[in-house]
């Protein structure tokens, strides 16, 4: 079995390119996800894996974390790589179709696919070796090969790597999840994540390599278990409908004050309705003919140029080679800005492009919403109001005053919304944004009561 950790081999203590081990890793997770190119080795630790089929496979594991995981594993660079970087970037992006109708900007002129990149996070690592023309390397290879037994483990280079999600913005923020869609007409766009790891040797001579993992994020539900607390109460919202009109009645809508709900649970609801003042004939025309209307959308759009979750390469640990890059790479650096531009010209073109042009205010671009739609995801209707509200008797067992029955609606129409568990959750990451609506209405003769608000899928 070949270790993936550099052996501890020392040419000189006193120098500054002696070779020293990497940082220590160690896995969080015992799932282990391997992909592999000429140059390059990717192994992926996660706490799940997913077997899908592939052209080139019968059987491939994608790896699988959750939003509040953390994207890591360890890379591992062929011994013929002596010298150059390896650029690990992670990315999550929406495929989405639009039609002619959903064009708002003018050069989308056919409908088809289109791409946003939402989440973005790259890394550098550094891969060098010691220098083979010095006495020193000289030595140390002579040494290597008085050796009687070859050994791979000397020429092996493992580097640890991690890629956190970031921090949510306020806590309803969410990372979308994986998401493909068969039917476009239910959802036209998917979600995808992926990872590329990219070889670019110091020698335009040498191969360079390119490999792209996808991996999949799901979300972490919450464990919540009803029978855990059997004393917790739901704390109730009633929300007020607004007519166009002063009308002789009210109507509101009571729901689960958080406004929160899973997509495997229903939505329980009330709308109940009271005369002003109070007419007992008025109270049994609209507890016959009322019609009510419970619906709840989605609206989604896409916004190019919004807020991108990323971040700016860093390097995350140098080979064990030399502990530093060589220095052509600065040094072809300060070559050529010296060369380009000095504290003379930088004054004069300074002070020319002062007297020529007029002071100009560069104001940054707006946000461009590129996609919008919205679809009716659940329609209900029912005719008048069946119930009446009682009151329920509280620990004391004593019974209701006339007031708190006199105070009570005069008609009540008690349900529920049924979701479907496969729909998305809702969006507000990186340019996107997936809302969903609740609305009521409430019909009676010439007359109609309605509101709107905003409900959070989880």
């Amino acid at each position: 079995m070949i270790s993936l950790a550099s052996p501890r081999t020392r040419v000189d203590s006193d120098t500054p390119s002696a070779l020293r081990d990497p940082p220590p890793y160690t896995p969080t997770h015992s799932r282990v996800s391997s992909f592999r190119s000429p140059q390059l080795e990717v192994l992926f630790y996660c706490p799940a894996v997913k077997t899908v089929s592939a052209a080139w496979s019968s059987n491939r594991t994608i790896p699988v974390y959750g939003d509040h995981d953390v994207v890591g594993g360890k890379i591992i660079v062929d011994p013929s790589c002596r010298s150059g970087r390896v650029i690990l970037t992670i990315s999550g992006t929406v495929v989405y179709n639009y039609t002619q109708e959903d064009i708002e900007l003018p050069y989308l002129e056919h409908a088809g696919k289109r791409k946003h990149v939402f989440f973005f996070r790259s890394a550098v690592i550094e891969v060098t070796s010691s220098n083979s023309n010095s006495p020193r390397s000289g030595f140390s290879q002579v040494f290597k090969r008085r050796q009687t037994v070859p050994s791979l483990e000397s020429d092996m280079r493992a580097f640890p790597f991690s890629f956190e999600f970031g921090r949510r913005v306020q806590a309803g923020d969410s990372l979308p999840p994986t998401f493909s869609s068969f039917d476009s007409s239910r959802m036209p766009f998917e979600i995808s994540y992926q990872v590329t790891a990219t070889w670019e040797p110091l020698k335009l001579t040498h191969q360079s390599s390119l490999l792209t993992i996808p991996i999949v994020i799901r979300p972490d539900p919450d464990f919540q278990s009803v029978d855990a607390h059997p004393e917790s109460r739901i704390s109730w919202l009633e929300i007020p409908l607004k007519s166009q009109r002063p009308v002789p009645f009210r109507c509101a809508i009571t729901v689960p004050s958080a406004l929160t709900f899973p997509r495997t649970a229903p939505i329980p609801f009330f709308v109940v309705f009271t005369t002003v003042p109070r007419s007992k004939t008025l109270a049994r025309e609209i507890a016959t003919d009322a019609t009510i209307s419970i619906s709840v959308s989605r609206h989604m759009s896409i916004t190019e140029g919004g807020s991108v979750i990323s971040s700016t390469p860093e390097s995350i640990v140098s080979d064990a080679g030399s502990g530093a890059r060589p220095p052509r790479f600065k040094t072809n650096m300060i070559k050529r800005i010296k060369s380009r531009t000095s504290l003379w010209s930088l004054q004069s073109s300074k002070s020319s492009n002062s007297r020529d042009l007029p002071p100009e205010v560069s104001s940054p671009q707006p946000p461009r919403c590129t996609f919008s739609e919205t679809r009716i995801i659940y329609n209900g209707m029912c005719i008048g109001f069946p119930k009446r509200p009682r009151l329920h008797r509280d620990s004391s067992k004593t019974h209701p005053s006339l007031e708190a029955h006199h105070a009570l609606p005069d008609g009540l129409h008690k349900g529920a919304i049924t979701l479907n568990r496969n729909m998305l959750a809702s969006i507000d990451w990186g340019g996107i944004s997936l809302k969903y609506y609740l609305e009521v209405s409430v019909l009676v003769g010439q007359d109609e009561l309605r509101t709107k608000f905003v409900l959070r899928i989880t």
